[in-house]
């Protein structure tokens, strides 16, 4: 079997980690300074977080190489304030900080034995996932945080196959969320993508809300990123959706 470094999602990896770092190289000192589409966050938290989360991970991936337990952070008030040092270092460090702790990461994946890739490792919300998966978790971060910098990369940038497995991942999280409050039948203007997300009191059938709009927009609205075009078939405005990670 070939390993998961030659696949599509290594692909996706590689694309979206391109995309990140021309975004953070497009600003000036005071774009890094600025705001960021994540509510009270600037461009360099942003930056802090995706350059701490790749040495995060690559602490897993030791994890699953050697069999000595070790977690992606200390604990989240540790990961939280790292993230907002790392958010006060020079526009140049930073962008240094991501580089080096990116190639270092992307190093480990190309390394990686090949018995290492199903070992058990946690994340840091607890969950028992076998190594494998954090490649997957890396490209979610580049690929989301680089639209995040909001420096002309939008959703329609990123790979299609990432798209459609991301907002297959969040419809299935909206679907499991108690604060779920809508039943959603979700189609891209294709018509080649469909989804359903149920209402937490199980509710689906004829009471779901049908919305349409191209994949880049669904799956940018289905992680709380901004709707774009899509919209609602009967004109209403596209309901906010919960936290889905």
């Amino acid at each position: 079997m070939a390993s998961p470094w030659q696949g599509n999602v290594a692909d996706w990896l590689r694309t979206g980690s391109g995309l990140f770092a021309q975004a953070a190289q497009r600003c000036t000192e005071a774009d890094f300074a600025g705001a960021s589409l994540l509510p009270g966050w600037s461009r360099s938290h942003v930056v802090s977080h995706v350059s701490a989360n790749a040495q995060a991970i690559g602490r897993l991936l030791h994890w699953a190489r050697t069999g000595e337990p070790l977690p992606m952070y200390p604990s989240m008030q540790e990961r939280d304030r790292e993230i907002a040092e790392g958010a006060q270092l020079p526009m140049d460090e930073l962008i240094s900080w991501y580089t080096t702790s990116n190639d270092a990461l992307q190093c480990s994946f190309a390394t990686l034995p090949d018995d290492a890739w199903s070992y058990q490792v946690l994340t840091a919300q607890g969950r028992e996932v076998p190594a494998v998966e954090t490649l997957w978790m890396r490209t979610r971060e580049v690929c989301i945080h680089a639209v995040d910098l909001d420096m002309d990369i939008g959703f329609a940038q990123l790979p299609e196959d990432f798209l459609v497995r991301l907002a297959h991942e969040a419809a299935a999280r909206h679907n499991g969320n108690s604060s779920t409050k809508l039943a959603i039948s979700i189609t891209t203007d294709d018509g080649r993508y469909l989804w359903k997300i149920d209402s937490a009191d199980g509710d689906h059938g004829d009471s779901a809300v049908d919305i349409t709009g191209p994949l880049a927009d669904i799956a940018s609205w289905l992680v709380g990123r901004g709707a774009g075009s899509t919209y609602c078939a009967d004109g209403a405005p596209v309901p906010d959706l919960p936290k889905w990670l």
